[in-house]
């Protein structure tokens, strides 16, 4: 591999070096391990990465001069963490078009850390210097004048910059009021805001989201995505601080952000950097400031965060504020419930057939009718293996997938052809699959117990009883739950439970968030999680039925259906 300094800057952070989050770190290590796909030019990563591609941009950025505060006039200098995130953008390219990989890059970084600046010189870069004939960029942001923050710094830079020695740019950019453009390429820069008309006749190279977590819906930026279809390499550059809703369009970024970083979903045209402290530092320490932060000592000041920490440290209203805007800390988020750490470690390859012919529990999850309905295998451990091993078939109707895959962001396709997800046709869950699961499994297998909620599944349940099977009700509530979903969750942290690798139920390990009440009972909760958790809360329900003897008649939350 050679040596460059984006490269040299992820080697840092990977090795801990440099002080940052995990998910920062996640990053780096991203990067270096797609250097090395590169280099070995696997089959399945069809990308290179070109320095030069990196260059190119950080002289044209190096030309630029500030235009206020304590650096007015000077040439801007991008920092390493800078000149990863950038240069990643503009330098990894597809091997055969050498068009740009990354068509989405999703910057979550603190206030101070330089975010409006680099989106104005990315904005100037990829609308007028990024060899597209005719690029329209866009800065968007909730209101126009939201979005002409980013626009002035674009305007000021081509006013007070030059580039190529004597030439300025405003001799090859006109500036009007709302607009910088140039007319020999028919090239243009407008800010635009949620409270516009019409987008009617856009056409967009480039789109800035400012501020993504102001956005409650998705509305414009849905549409100005689905208006680069005509284009061969657009460029959606969204920049942000954490929120305080995670229902929100940057909330579901954000967690799609740390699932490709974290491996359990594959985006290679997704860029994602996220600057933050982790959740158990100090907010208080200097080194929790300093690993959130990666431009303090510089634009961000020492004394400004220490006032801000004094008065964080007084007012509960301002701690929540200083977290959020200062260490990139959602508020009001639920953290993931399951170690995902520990859920990887437990996996090893295993075919379903080496289980036959050994005891089993089943779990049954009934989605609604149209979304994911799951029935888990739990197979106790043996005296030949010390893990729980979880055998997970997932249903979902047909008609609606590729629209749910598009609204869960989740590969079900992918799942499908691969044999983790099974559909049936039309638009509604065929409980007849299930029941044929349940039934197969019972050949195959020594199945001690089925627990199934009994909402929506009385027919189910009259079915599997007819067939002579041990079929037990188990609620889907706090008491019920509470106690197999702590075994649950120590198993996984332990990494003593096994799915085979299952990347469906990895995903689904990963979206997984609890509530927990006065007494510290907990509960695995859908509506709050971070996308569908179905094979979960079956696996949590086997996990039930395991741990209770199936001829206890006595026990108030197992009710014979």
């Amino acid at each position: 591999m050679s040596r460059n300094d984006l490269d040299v800057y992820a080697r840092a952070v990977a090795g801990r070096r440099v002080p940052a989050g995990v998910y920062h770190r996640l990053a780096c290590v991203r990067h270096l391990r797609d250097r090395e796909r590169a280099r070995r030019r696997d089959r399945d990563f069809p990308f290179v990465f070109v320095p030069a591609r990196a260059e190119r941009f950080f002289r044209f950025a190096q030309q630029l001069r500030h235009y206020k505060g304590e650096w007015a006039g000077r040439h801007i200098r991008l920092e390493p963490h800078q000149r990863f995130r950038l240069g990643s953008v503009f330098a990894w390219v597809h091997r055969e078009t050498a068009l740009r990989r990354f068509r989405t890059a999703y910057n979550e970084i603190p206030r101070k850390n330089g975010k409006s600046l680099e989106a104005a010189i990315v904005s100037l870069y990829a609308t007028f210097f990024d060899h597209e004939p005719g690029a329209e960029g866009y800065i968007i942001a909730t209101k126009r004048e939201q979005a002409k923050i980013v626009w002035n710094d674009a305007k000021r830079l081509s006013e007070s910059s030059g580039l190529g020695g004597p030439a300025r740019l405003q001799r090859r950019i006109t500036v009007l009021a709302a607009n910088l453009h140039r007319d020999v390429f028919a090239q243009k820069l407008e800010p635009l805001g949620a409270d516009k008309d019409s987008t009617d006749g856009l056409n967009p190279h480039l789109i800035v989201v400012d501020e993504f977590h102001a956005h409650k819906d998705r509305g414009l930026i849905d549409v100005m995505e689905t208006a680069t279809g005509a284009r061969r390499q657009p460029l959606n550059f969204q920049i942000t601080t954490a929120g305080d809703d995670p229902m929100t369009p940057c909330g579901d970024q954000h967690d799609y952000a740390c699932q490709v970083l974290d491996g359990v979903l594959v985006d290679e045209t997704f860029f994602a950097f996220i600057a933050h402290a982790d959740v158990d530092d100090d907010p208080f320490a200097e080194s929790t400031w300093r690993k959130a932060n990666p431009n303090y000592g510089i634009s961000v000041k020492p004394e400004d965060m220490r006032t801000l920490a004094t008065k964080a440290a007084a007012m509960p209203a301002a701690a929540n504020a200083f977290k959020q805007k200062r260490l990139n800390l959602w508020v009001n988020a639920s953290t993931p419930w399951l170690s995902l750490e520990g859920w990887r470690r437990g996996q090893t390859v295993w075919t379903p057939d080496a289980l036959a012919g050994q005891l089993c529990f089943i779990g049954i999850d009934l989605s609604a009718k149209i979304d994911l309905s799951a029935v888990v295998l739990l197979f106790p451990p043996t005296e030949a293996r010390g893990s729980w091993r979880l055998l997970a078939r997932c249903l979902t109707p047909a008609k609606t997938l590729e629209e749910r895959a598009r609204r869960d962001r989740a590969p079900y396709q992918q799942w499908v052809a691969d044999g983790f997800l099974t559909t049936n046709p039309g638009n509604r869950i065929d409980q007849t699959v299930l029941q044929q699961w349940v039934l197969d499994a019972q050949a195959t297998y020594i199945v001690q117990q089925i627990g199934v909620d009994q909402w929506n599944a009385a027919q189910l349940v009259t079915n599997l009883m007819n067939e002579g099977l041990d079929v037990v009700e188990v609620g889907q509530n706090t008491a019920s739950l509470s106690s197999p979903a702590k075994d649950f969750e120590a198993d996984v942290l332990d990494g003593l439970v096994d799915a085979g690798g299952n990347p469906l139920m990895q995903w689904c390990v990963s979206n997984a968030v609890v509530t927990r009440d006065n007494n510290d009972n907990i509960f695995p909760v859908k509506k709050r999680s971070r996308g569908r958790i179905d094979p979960v809360i079956a696996a949590v329900v086997a996990r039930k039925l395991a741990a209770t003897p199936p001829d206890d008649a006595d026990d108030p939350e197992l009710v014979v259906a």
